[in-house]
């Protein structure tokens, strides 16, 4: 039988902590663990500790191509 682990989760990921009133971004790295039986995500904290984070707490960055929410409003010049 062939046990394949799924794909990581691809694309750049951030995990978000609150240390000392600070929101701070970690940068994601993911790993397969076998006793979870998944990939978790793994970051660095602002104590410099390797730490595992939840999968579900993980945010993911968008690209430099994603798309605008809305376009800009064009802003006619008027002489008076």
């Amino acid at each position: 039988m062939n046990n394949r682990k799924p794909r990581r989760p691809h694309g750049r990921w951030t995990y978000y902590i609150m240390f000392e009133d600070i929101l701070w971004p970690c940068p994601v790295r993911w790993e397969w663990e076998n006793g979870y039986g998944g990939w978790l995500p793994f970051y660095y904290s602002p104590t410099l500790e390797f730490v595992a984070g939840d999968p579900h707490k993980a945010t993911k960055v968008a690209g430099p191509k994603a798309r605008p929410l809305r376009k800009a409003a064009k802003m006619h010049e008027y002489e008076f």
